[in-house]
């Protein structure tokens, strides 16, 4: 009779205790929830109506361009010291289609030339909460863009597919090879993630 209550005693001890641990469970995953809803930055309009008022900084020039409704242009600034100086027209083309709103950053690719022979692009982060470029890292000259995709729902990297030239070929070649990068926001910078094979 002894043995029975304290097997009763036993199973109520471990029935209370597979509840207490799955309340925990349901707790720390609500939490998790919570804390990638509080990092999510919800933007007033969709990102169409967004992308028109995103400012870029140009370089180390400090320069700041409104993309407006056309995602290009020209922008004409002066540098007034260095080997440069004068008046410099850079034109810009933001890539509406290449662009991802992710947690707290708006990704995009931007190129731009400033008179010579070459095209730059970049990847962008745009702040959501300013709607300022707040990085950018260069992904290549004259490159054909593929697409610029999220890694995960609730996060801030983003992968990008383009095409470029192979070394050592021509710059009028045509881009063949495929690129695949990806890049994620660590500390307000943009970081190339190490692919795992």
């Amino acid at each position: 009779m002894f043995n029975s209550s304290s097997d009763q005693i036993s199973q109520n001890f471990l029935k209370v205790l597979i509840l207490a641990l799955g309340s925990l469970m349901i707790v720390l995953i609500h939490g998790c929830n919570k804390n990638h809803e509080k990092d999510f930055v919800k933007l007033d309009a969709p990102l169409k109506e967004i992308l028109p008022q995103i400012k870029l900084t140009l370089w180390e020039e400090g320069v700041e361009i409104t993309v407006g409704n056309t995602y290009s242009g020209i922008k004409e600034y002066v540098i007034e010291s260095g080997i440069d100086k004068g008046t410099i027209k850079c034109r810009y083309h933001l890539f509406d289609q290449h662009t991802v709103e992710a947690s707290r950053y708006i990704f995009t690719v931007v190129s731009y030339n400033e008179g010579g022979s070459g095209t730059f692009y970049y990847l962008t982060a745009i702040d959501k909460t300013t709607l300022k470029s707040v990085d950018h890292v260069s992904l290549d000259d004259r490159i054909t863009l593929k697409s610029v995709d999220l890694t995960e729902h609730h996060g801030d990297t983003v992968s990008v597919k383009y095409l470029t030239r192979g070394a050592g070929t021509s710059a009028a070649q045509e881009p063949n090879v495929n690129v695949e990068v990806h890049f994620e926001m660590d500390q307000g910078k943009l970081k190339a993630v190490p692919q795992k094979n």
